[in-house]
Formats: structure tokens, sequence, C-alpha cells
């Protein structure tokens, strides 16, 4: 099994257990049951989705879309919209246009490395990290 293949078993796995875990919470919550199932099916079908373009991009050699993955988390509104916009952007062939670190080195007055990684993300300024497309 490659590398690739497992990454995508593991984060299937994780995007249901996150799923999951949310929809537990909505229902103890009180939440209409149609309405939490919705959600459930919606996240495992934005993880998945995710997954799935992860996988191709590194089938291919490039990690970038299982670090998104890994940042972004699963099984949430917010986690779906990051990370649907983070892999949009990194899938572009613009992605090294989206990072600040692409047209400046990497200075210690600039912010150094660790905070302009250029991962498709737009880290606008080395005190403002910007998590978009094309932002």
């Amino acid at each position: 099994m490659s590398f690739a293949n497992t990454m995508r078993i593991l984060s299937n796995i994780n995007c249901g257990l996150a799923s999951t875990t949310t929809f537990l919470q909505q229902k103890a919550d009180g939440v209409n049951s149609q309405y939490a199932t919705m959600n459930l099916f919606g996240n495992l079908t934005n993880g998945i989705a995710r997954n799935e373009a992860a996988y191709e991009m590194q089938r291919f050699g490039n990690p970038v879309g299982n670090m998104v993955n890994m940042y972004a988390g699963y099984g949430n509104p917010v986690s779906n919209t990051v990370g649907t916009l983070g892999l949009m952007s990194a899938c572009t062939p613009w992605m090294l246009f989206n990072s600040y670190q692409y047209m400046y080195p990497s200075m210690p007055m600039m912010g150094g490395f660790y905070s302009n990684m250029g991962m498709g993300f737009n880290f606008g300024a080395p005190h403002c990290c910007n998590r978009g497309f094309f932002c």
C-alpha cells in the first residue's frame, strides 16, 4: 500500500469520526434529527471530497493537500470552509503567488520562515495570518 493511499484511508477515518462526533453533539444539544443528519452527510461528503483531492496531489508527490486537511480538520462548517478554500488555493497554478514568502525572502525582520510557510495560504504580513482563497 502506498503512502498516498494510507493517508487517504486514515484521513477518511478521521473525517468519519469527526463528523460523527459533531452529529452526536448536535443530537445531545437537541438539534432536529433531520438537520443533524443533513449536517452529518454534508460534513462526510466535504471531507471525502477533500481527501480525494489531497490523494491525487499526494500521488504525484505534492503533500500540500494533506497538510491543508490536517490544518483545517473535519466535521464542522469552519473546517469545511477553511479546508475547501485552502485546497482550492493549493490546487491552482497561482499557488506560489498566494504566499508572502514568494515575494520576500525569509528574513528575521519580515517574520522569518515559520510565519510565512507559503502553502497556498496568503500570509499578508508577518503579524496577520489570513486564511482564504486569493486574499
